[in-house]
């Protein structure tokens, strides 16, 4: 029997180092290189080092930048790396995750100051739950490990979220099995809370009843288990401009109201800036639940496509039931492996697009063999947004100024911005 040997644990060392900058992710890159989370530039700390990975074991020297995380678990939670970090030097380098990205794939840019979009928080999160024992566990991955770090408050989440977080942890009592992990999937959502819970194989009649009662008391207007409702009081629902839209259960938002709200200003000034007398049309790719495409509906037919058909579901059930839309025609489709074609963008005036962190490599290929007028490209990777936007440039577009927005504020995550026109 051929069996794959698993590969021998590599050596740990101690040795001590200084941070000489921050990675992408906001771990300090140290000499080898070794990437350890916790530091700033300029710090030196006795560091645990096993292959690239670095853990703090003593703090040597202080960084001027260095402040006190408002999170009491802060340095171990996944949720967050940079508490630590004093406001105005994380802005700084947050804007330079942009300015090197582009440099990096040989685009010149304006880039921006980086846009503050944390707004009230952010209002989806994912807790894990898992039993050890006699203790119950119940919070979020914790940062580079595959533990969970045990939370009673999030304070980068919305009010409505954090309110919650009691009545979660005794869900997850409820619903947690002797053996095994689940997931608790919350969106922030009008009238209440949307919770979707993954990873429980048996509904016990203890599960149904909990539900029920905390859902009345913590305000979660449904409750579902792997897709299936538990409880509904009301359909959860998240506006899109002036289109009310009921998300599938664990569905995909923006991180954060506020960040929605300022990337789709970007999308209505492109509109703005539309030459001619029309009509117009417009593409949304990599649509979601219809962020984009639901305002553009407002004032022009919208062809918006997308992978995932829940999303797509969503999309279309709000289209069809919210009265003076112009037509949207809602494709299911894998762009990456199969892109709208210059064809089929003929005679549309502009172009959203918005993909997952891979970027839109083949998409952006197609578009730069297009005539549309107007591309507006979000990305929440400034690497493949500098990949994509070359493509453009390649293709004969002319890039405006490109603008970070901060939706997952003391991550290294940065949403980019930019509009491209036909040159």
């Amino acid at each position: 029997m051929n069996r794959r040997r698993k590969a021998a644990p590599k050596p740990v060392h101690v040795e001590t180092l200084i941070a000489d900058s921050l990675g992408a992710r906001g771990d300090a890159v140290m000499a080898g290189p070794v990437f350890t989370p916790g530091l700033l530039p300029g710090e030196g700390a006795k560091v645990e080092v096993q292959g690239q990975r670095g853990r703090v074991l003593e703090r040597v020297s202080t960084s001027p930048d260095r402040v006190e995380p408002f999170c009491p678990v802060a340095e171990r939670c996944g949720g967050c790396s940079l508490q630590h970090f004093e406001e105005s030097a994380y802005r700084l380098w947050k804007r330079h995750l942009v300015v090197d990205a582009l440099e990096k794939a040989g685009v010149h840019a304006e880039v921006r100051m980086l846009v503050d979009a944390h707004g009230e928080g952010r209002r989806r999160m994912t807790l894990h739950a898992q039993r050890f024992g006699a203790k119950l566990v119940v919070g979020f991955a914790e940062r580079a490990g595959d533990k969970i770090v045990d939370i009673t408050d999030c304070p980068v989440s919305t009010p409505g979220l954090r309110a919650s977080v009691p009545g979660l942890r005794k869900l997850a009592e409820v619903a947690t099995p002797k053996k095994g992990r689940i997931d608790i999937h919350v969106l922030d959502c009008e009238p209440g809370l949307d919770v979707s819970i993954q990873g429980v194989k048996e509904i016990s009649l203890a599960l149904r009843e909990a539900g029920a009662e905390l859902a009345g008391k913590y305000n979660w207007t449904r409750v579902t288990i792997g897709g299936d409702p538990l409880i509904e009081f009301e359909a959860p629902v998240v506006k899109f401009g002036d289109t009310k839209v009921t998300p599938a259960p664990g569905g995909f938002l923006q991180a954060t109201a506020e960040g929605e709200a300022i990337l789709a200003g970007f999308v209505d000034e492109a509109v703005k800036s539309l030459e001619g007398k029309g009509p117009f049309k417009a593409a949304d790719l990599f649509a979601g639940a219809g962020a984009f495409a639901l305002r553009l509906a407002r004032t022009m037919p919208v062809l918006a496509v997308e992978g995932e058909s829940g999303l797509l579901h969503a999309l279309q059930r709000a289209a069809q039931r919210t009265p003076g839309l112009k037509p949207v025609d809602a494709r299911v489709r894998d762009l990456a492996l199969e892109p709208i074609t210059p064809k089929e963008l003929e005679g549309y005036s502009l172009v959203v697009i918005d993909p997952p962190r891979a970027g839109a490599k083949a998409q952006a290929e197609r578009l730069s063999d297009s005539m549309v007028p107007v591309i507006v490209s979000i990305s929440c990777n400034p690497a493949t947004f500098a990949r994509d936007a070359a493509i453009l440039i390649e293709g004969g577009y002319r890039m405006g100024p490109v603008t970070p927005v901060d939706q997952f504020k003391w991550t290294g995550h940065v949403e980019s911005v930019a509009v491209f026109r036909r040159r």
